[in-house]
Parts: C-alpha cells; sequence; structure tokens
C-alpha cells in the first residue's frame, strides 16, 4: 500500500512542477457568444505544458549560441589588437632614432665640402649605413618624395616656390626625409612643393 502511495507521487511530481511554471492567467467570464474588447475570436487557451518547455528550452539555445558568437567576436578582435600592438611595438624608438641620421647626414654634407676631411666622412658614412641597415631591420622604410607630386598623407609642405620647370605641386626639394614603418607612417617628408 504504501509503495502504491509512493508511486502516485513520483507520478504527480513532474506535473506539478509544470503546473507551477506555466504562466497563469486569470479566468474571465463572458456570455455566449462575447468576445473580448479589441480581439475577434475566443481568448487563447494555454498550450501543451511540453510545448512551452520546449519553446523556452529552444529560447535558451538561441540566447546561448548568441553569447557564445560574442565571446568569439571579443577574442579574434582581442588578438587582432594585439598583433596591431605587436607589429608596431618599435614606434617610439625608431621615431627618437631618425633625428640622429638627420644630423649625422648633414655633418656628412658639411664634411664633404671641406678637404682633408677623407677620414671623418669615411667614419660618419659607415656609422650611417650602420643606421639604416638597423632600421631596414625593424621594417623602416624612407619615403621617395623629390621629384614626385605632393601627397599630403606622406608629405609636409614647408614652402611654395615658384617654378616653371616642374610641374604645379611637384616636390622641388626634400629638407627632411619621411619614414614608413611596417607601411605606417613614422614621420612625413619636410618638402618645399613647386607653384607654377
Amino acid at each position: 500500500m504504501v509503495e502504491q502511495d509512493n508511486n502516485h507521487q513520483r507520478e504527480e511530481e513532474p506535473q506539478k512542477a509544470l503546473r507551477e511554471h506555466i504562466p497563469t492567467q486569470p479566468e474571465i467570464v463572458r456570455g455566449e457568444g462575447e468576445s473580448p474588447p479589441g480581439q475577434a475570436s475566443a481568448p487563447e487557451q494555454p498550450g501543451d505544458p511540453l510545448e512551452l518547455a520546449l519553446l523556452d528550452a529552444a529560447q535558451n539555445r538561441d540566447r546561448w549560441l548568441r553569447a557564445v558568437a560574442d565571446c568569439e567576436n571579443i577574442k579574434k578582435r582581442a588578438a587582432s589588437e594585439r598583433t596591431a600592438l605587436l607589429k608596431y611595438k618599435h614606434d617610439d624608438l625608431l621615431r627618437d632614432l631618425l633625428p640622429v641620421i638627420d644630423n649625422m647626414e648633414r655633418a656628412l654634407e658639411h664634411a664633404q665640402s671641406t678637404e682633408g676631411m677623407n677620414a671623418v666622412v669615411e667614419g660618419v658614412n659607415m656609422v650611417l649605413s650602420m643606421f639604416n641597415e638597423i632600421l631596414k631591420k625593424y621594417g623602416v622604410k624612407e619615403i621617395d618624395a623629390l621629384n614626385h607630386p605632393f601627397d599630403p598623407n606622406f608629405h609636409e609642405a614647408l614652402a611654395r616656390v615658384p617654378n616653371t620647370d616642374k610641374p604645379n605641386n611637384t616636390v622641388m626639394q626634400v629638407a627632411e626625409k619621411g619614414y614608413l614603418y611596417n607601411d605606417r607612417l613614422l614621420r612625413p617628408a619636410r618638402v618645399i612643393v613647386s607653384h607654377g
């Protein structure tokens, strides 16, 4: 007898749990043929508990899939940002080295104009070529600006000089070389542009 009661209780527990989770609405008593205000048909009856549970499970699965997709997108974005950060990590160091190259080039130009300075010229030339090799190793390229059309993305105009020999807005002189670092502008070339 006790065993039958236990079996009966076990059968009722799932139905009781389903009834607790089904939203209940107060029942409205209407006369025959009377429809609810704003509706032409009869009020909807609560669906099958199994269908409601399956619908809820489908909605939860959809939410879970969206959350997983969001997490994957965040991981990909973080990985691409980390890659860009590592690619351009020497930015500041290289920018600081550029004025050293500028001064060495100026010293080299000055030394070449004075006689008896061959040893100094050779030494400065060797150091300059070493600097250039280091820059190439780290992905720094010089911007070739001379006799090219002025491009505000890579050049900074210091002056415009009238010149009828060259086309309008052509770089006539490079006052300070520009450099690219892994295809990103490290420093624009400072140039003097023709004005026809």
